[in-house]
């Protein structure tokens, strides 16, 4: 694909993109964004694959350390070297969390500060680094499984900045011709093809709808609005293997118009808005109107369900992002 899109011809015997017959922005997004989202993304996970069979065939001599340290490497890129936990002066995966953060209210603080996607994904990094090194000084596959589990998490979270960037850019060109560049276009179909094949597994007319959008450049089929809506309902299945269910809605979050304020451009429809807050409010208000004794018993009853809910979300965190010790 980064080879057409270099030499302005079409995608193997594809027929649907040509690059010959796009703009040259286009072909730099799609060169530029794609060289990191197509083919460094799919690297960085051969790389934890790489450690994980070098622990599986026992190799005492730190092989599934350094190919561990690659994977690393090839996130986060040369340039963090020196700017310390929280540097963002690359290119490649670990800037881009820390750049999509920004527009989606995810980072740490926020708009500003790392990514929580980056320190969830160097967590299990340095988990990793420790079930290898372990794996390495004892000769032992007992922690081959779990450096698995850890290399499929990571790869999962991976396609949340890549969802991220989807969602902005098909908010970008959802107007008509007037209203839509040929470098956002291009944005959209770097970052629609990283997690096409993901979508597609779970969702084969979620996934023919983004491809006519970002490949068939089809903006008249399918609404802004029904696309959005059919690929957030991939997130419950979205990722590989223990990494399924870590991309929510509430870790990709709502596109919002800038990167300080909280003028929301595009909120989310696949969980509900309402907080625990809001739901003590409304009990109030209601009691005001229902009697002091409607009131109580419907105070009890959301009350309750304010903690039942609590409880789900410490549970499913436990479940989904916790290892076993």
């Amino acid at each position: 694909m980064i080879k057409a899109a270099f030499d302005g011809t079409k995608v193997g015997t594809n027929t649907h993109l040509d690059f010959s017959t796009v703009s040259r922005d286009f072909r730099k997004e799609a060169i530029q964004k794609g060289v990191v989202y197509t083919n460094i993304f799919p690297y960085v996970t051969w790389e934890m694959q790489d450690a994980v069979n070098d622990c599986l065939a026992l190799a005492n001599d730190n092989k599934a350390v350094h190919a561990w340290d690659e994977a690393i490497a090839f996130y986060a890129g040369s340039k963090t070297i020196g700017g310390g936990y929280g540097f963002s002066g690359d290119n490649l995966q670990y800037a881009l969390a820390d750049k999509r953060c920004k527009n989606f209210k995810t980072c740490a603080d926020g708009f500003t500060g790392v990514s929580k996607v980056n320190k969830d994904i160097f967590a299990l990094f340095n988990l990793g680094k420790e079930e290898a090194r372990k794996s390495a000084v004892a000769a032992t596959t007992a922690n081959c499984t779990l450096l698995n589990t850890l290399k499929e998490k990571i790869t999962t979270l991976s396609l949340v900045p890549f969802v991220q960037g989807t969602l902005r850019y098909l908010y970008k060109t959802r107007n008509d011709d007037s209203g839509r560049s040929a470098k956002q276009v291009g944005e959209l179909w770097a970052f629609a093809t990283a997690i096409l094949p993901f979508v597609h597994e779970v969702d084969a007319n979620a996934a023919e709808m983004l491809y006519r959008r970002a490949w068939q450049l089809d903006f008249t089929t399918d609404s802004y609005e029904a696309i959005k809506t059919a690929l957030e309902a991939t997130y419950p299945k979205l990722g590989a293997g223990a990494g399924v269910g870590l991309v929510t809605c509430e870790a990709v979050g709502d596109l919002y118009s800038g990167t300080t304020d909280d003028t929301l451009s595009s909120a989310g429809t696949c969980y509900p808005r309402q907080s625990k807050e809001d739901d003590e409010a409304l009990a109030l208000g209601l009691g005001l109107g229902l009697g002091l004794f409607a009131a109580a018993g419907l105070t009890a009853a959301i009350v309750f369900a304010a903690k039942e809910r609590k409880t789900r979300l410490l549970y499913k965190d436990l479940m989904e992002t916790k290892l076993p010790a």
